[in-house]
């Protein structure tokens, strides 16, 4: 019995115990890992390999989702089990940033009163869309203004193009400010001077960053508003009146903000509105800038200028993305003797820069005896006690095929300029990532260049490795 016993646990059952054994404590420690894995917040477990990190969060998202001090509720409107993985992704990147952001997932056709309570529009309920919520401020982030998709018309080709922006992280956080502030900022348009209107696309973009568009008329006011956050002045075809000069030079010593752009105009034409400049540490010098260099221009347009990009809070998501901002048909800026304003020129043009003095009525780009020569300042930045002033002297930089050439650049530079002015640098680095292929921006030398590759280089190689194959094939 004992020898019988001593078979049945020897060796090999021993053997196979221990099997067991290592078999339990690898699953034990599998399960662990995977429950520790499971706890981890999806930032941490989901790697963002986009080429365009479209679910990484920036480090302005970071500060405001950080900062909240109540809860904000994302409701995510979707028929259960068609939710869109880019937008719950995204989400789920939100929620682990902060307990204060609550997610949940809510199917119409399941809670049909769900909605009651909320003043939406049923064409504005597209699925996938977010409803983001605090206390008794709510907006709705549609599925169109995460997946922004613009059409554009090829009047050659009698063609449509499209092109595709993921805009979610820009839409949900400026949702979530907008529900968990209190005050938001006005900006005032000012007209009556035959200022150019802003576009379509232009307006909806200071209203997605929480800035309330207003226009201004100072003809029957006796100052600007007090609420102002920033003013306005966009392309004027006439000068100011000495009142409304007086009233925005007030404002700018109270520490208001003036963004001005400008095209070109004869300097005696605007004698109050440089005065408004002047008091800034700013004027405008004469002549239209032809760039004398080929790789600050656009390929035939010396014209289409591609300044150099100083760096400052308005310009550090350009620099750092190393974008082109382009500046059509600009005037030179100067600062003014005996300046007490502290003066950052942002966008500055080559030393082989030239201005012709002739200006819109120029009859040749070369360069000519008695052209000023640079380099040139074609935007800047001045501040003075709490007063700023941010000036762009080319008034075609907002046009949308303009924009559209440096992949939205300007826009976001003059975006970033109004929340500077408005004091919300949070918001300035946050917008929308292209779901397509960037477009590329040639400069004239770049052109040239691949142009002599193209048309010359590669073509002789070819003929030259076929010269080299014929003669070693004769030899044989």
């Amino acid at each position: 019995m004992r020898r019988s016993l001593k078979k049945m646990f020897g060796r090999r059952f021993r053997a196979g115990g221990y099997a067991a054994l290592a078999a339990a404590i690898v699953i034990a420690i599998a399960i662990a890992a995977n429950l520790l894995v499971c706890a981890l917040p999806s930032s941490a477990t989901q790697l963002d390999l986009t080429s365009q990190s479209l679910y990484t969060l920036s480090d302005q998202t970071r500060r405001i989702v950080t900062a909240l001090d109540r809860e904000v509720y994302l409701y995510l409107l979707s028929t259960t089990g068609y939710e869109d993985s880019g937008v719950t992704r995204l989400l789920d990147r939100y929620a682990a940033l902060s307990d204060q952001i609550v997610v949940e997932y809510i199917d119409p056709a399941v809670r049909p009163t769900f909605l009651d309570d909320y003043d939406l529009e049923v064409t504005q309920l597209y699925a996938n869309s977010v409803l983001v919520v605090c206390g008794d401020r709510f907006r709705l982030v549609g599925y169109d203004d995460i997946y922004v998709t613009e059409y554009s018309m090829d009047y050659y080709s009698y063609s449509y193009t499209s092109t595709t922006n993921f805009d979610g992280e820009n839409a949900l956080t400026n949702a979530i400010h907008y529900v968990s502030s209190d005050d938001l900022p006005v900006v005032y348009a000012l007209n009556g001077h035959g200022e150019s209107e802003l576009s379509e696309s232009l307006t909806e973009m200071i209203a997605q960053d929480n800035l309330t568009l207003e226009d201004l008329s100072l003809l029957s006011l006796e100052s600007v508003p007090e609420d102002a956050g920033a003013v306005l002045i966009n392309a004027p075809t006439s000068d100011l009146s000495e009142d409304e000069a007086a009233m925005l030079i007030a404002y700018l010593e109270n520490g208001g903000g003036v963004t001005l752009i400008t095209g070109y105009m004869d300097i005696e034409d605007m004698p109050n509105l440089l005065s408004v400049t002047q008091t800034m540490g700013l004027t405008a010098g004469d002549g239209l800038i032809i760039e004398g260099d080929l790789s600050k221009s656009i390929s035939r347009y010396p014209y289409y200028l591609l300044p150099d990009i100083a760096s400052h809070t308005i310009t550090e998501p350009l620099t750092t993305g190393r974008y082109y901002v382009m500046m059509p048909m600009a005037q030179p800026l100067l600062e003014t003797e005996d300046s007490q304003a502290s003066v950052t020129w942002l966008l500055t043009t080559s030393d082989q820069a030239y201005a012709k003095a002739a200006g819109m009525e120029i009859t040749t780009t070369e360069k000519e005896d008695g052209d000023t020569e640079g380099p040139f300042y074609v935007g800047a930045a001045s501040e003075l006690g709490e007063g700023k002033l941010v000036w762009y002297s080319s008034t075609d930089m907002l046009q949308q095929q303009v924009d559209a050439m440096v992949s939205g650049a300007n826009g976001n530079l003059f975006m970033n300029t109004l929340n500077w002015m408005c004091e919300q640098e949070e918001t300035i680095s946050i917008r929308a990532k292209s779901l397509n292929q960037s477009g590329l921006t040639l400069t004239s030398a770049e052109s040239n260049l691949w142009s002599i590759v193209l048309v010359g280089v590669v073509p002789l190689a070819f003929i030259a490795a076929g010269v080299t194959v014929w003669i070693r094939r004769k030899r044989r």
